[in-house]
């Protein structure tokens, strides 16, 4: 613990970072619903899952909604304002 106190402890430092990892455990179980559900799948379906739902998920912590940035046409989401554009 010594050794990784800084890293451990990075929420007494820095306002938004969370004491816990609920929102990575909420994102894990996303996966596991679909895992669970498959029959098969290739390495290459499972990564672009992944893909796609990491991108969902921070879209959701974030506010925005995941179909109203895949229509934006924009790549990245920390440029993206949340705003459909007409």
């Amino acid at each position: 613990m010594e050794r990784n106190k800084d890293k451990l402890f990075a929420f007494l430092d820095h306002d938004g970072v969370p004491w816990n990892n609920n929102n990575a455990e909420h994102a894990v179980r996303a996966f596991t619903r679909l895992r669970n559900g498959m029959s098969t799948s290739t390495a290459r379906g499972t990564t672009d899952y992944c893909i796609l739902l990491s991108l969902q998920q921070t879209l959701h912590y974030r506010g925005f909604g995941f179909l109203d940035f895949l229509r934006s046409g924009q790549l990245e989401i920390n440029k993206y304002s949340g705003r459909v554009s007409s």
